[in-house]
């Protein structure tokens, strides 16, 4: 009886359209990632571009104007694409560490070299 039971883990991986193996899911997944961010980064562009080419008027309810909120608004966008682009290199780094192991050859000499140096 239990010959004509199919494992729910085997239909899964049988299904998936992005690969069969978990580091295949997990690259796909990191992929989407990159994708998200570099699409926020384009928005987050646009808007800085806005700020700085002074086209955004502020004013508060009473109509006095109010200090360098666009300097302060063009900083912290500015601030959030260079975290943009820190997450898109790390992104990029996790996606390609599978497709390029460490050389265990190169591990012995980095070893070898470090024990030569301490002594």
């Amino acid at each position: 009886m239990s010959e004509n039971v199919a494992s729910f883990h085997e239909d899964l991986h049988a299904a998936s359209p992005f690969g069969t193996t978990v580091e295949e899911l997990r690259i796909a997944a990191i992929g989407s990632k990159i994708e998200f961010a570099k699409s926020e980064l384009q928005t987050v562009q646009a808007y800085i571009d806005v700020v700085y080419a002074g086209r955004i008027t502020v004013t508060s309810d009473d109509g006095s104007e109010l200090p360098d909120s666009l300097a302060h608004l063009g900083s912290v966008l500015s601030n959030y694409e260079q975290m943009l682009f820190d997450q898109i290199a790390e992104l990029e780094y996790r996606q390609e560490m599978p497709l390029f192991p460490p050389d265990e050859a190169d591990d012995c000499e980095d070893d070898e070299i470090s024990d030569n140096q301490d002594a």
